[in-house]
């Protein structure tokens, strides 16, 4: 029988304003990222979409987002296999540090690109994701299982799965989406992608 993987991004930090990279580093939720989390949660609780467990990375950005959404009502684990890429000496840089990635974007910096800085590469950070994922999925009693992570390592895991649909790929990389993979037979399908209307807030 499918199970169901709900994937979200966390809310809008303080970094996230200022871009600055975050990586294995942290910033808290602005007031906006707490709102937008509570967009995504209004939408979960207004189509009835019910979680059996939840996890989040180690960084307080994904935990706050977590909480917000569950109303604190359902306890959850930290795993370190949920954090997003390292970037090395990157971390707590300026995005434009990023203009001399041939991709031009911490979101599309794939390859061993990170590597000359102390980072990890693509293919690390989409192993780690996906055994992290599968081992959470393949625990006994987790049906619907409610995961908060982050913007590059999200992408890089979706395009493991759906390497075709490149605007699901990008579109999972905002703050507060949700994408729900199917999962069965140690494979993930992406099946919905919600984006929270974040003009609400303006």
């Amino acid at each position: 029988m499918p199970k169901t993987l709900y994937l979200m991004r966390h809310g809008e930090t303080l970094f996230n304003t200022r871009h600055i990279i975050q990586g294995w580093c942290d910033s808290p939720l602005t007031p906006r990222g707490i709102e937008q989390a509570k967009l995504t949660r209004d939408y979960i609780e207004q189509t009835g979409i019910t979680f059996d467990h939840a996890y989040c990375s180690p960084a307080e950005r994904a935990a706050m987002t977590l909480e917000v959404v569950t109303r604190e009502k359902l306890p959850y684990e930290r795993m370190r296999g949920l954090r997003e890429f390292c970037y090395g000496k990157l971390e707590g840089c300026s995005y434009d540090l990023f203009e001399a990635s041939p991709y031009g974007s911490p979101y599309e910096c794939y390859g061993d690109f990170l590597v000359a800085y102390g980072g990890e590469t693509e293919e690390a950070v989409g192993e780690r994701m996906a055994k992290t994922m599968t081992d959470i999925m393949e625990r006994e009693g987790h049906q619907n299982v409610f995961v908060v992570s982050h913007g590059a390592c999200i992408r890089r895991f979706t395009t493991l799965w759906d390497e075709r649909n490149l605007i699901h790929v990008r579109a999972v990389t905002k703050n507060c989406s949700l994408a729900t993979f199917s999962y069965e037979d140690g494979a993930f399908t992406l099946v919905d992608l919600f984006e929270p209307d974040l003009s609400q807030l303006d």
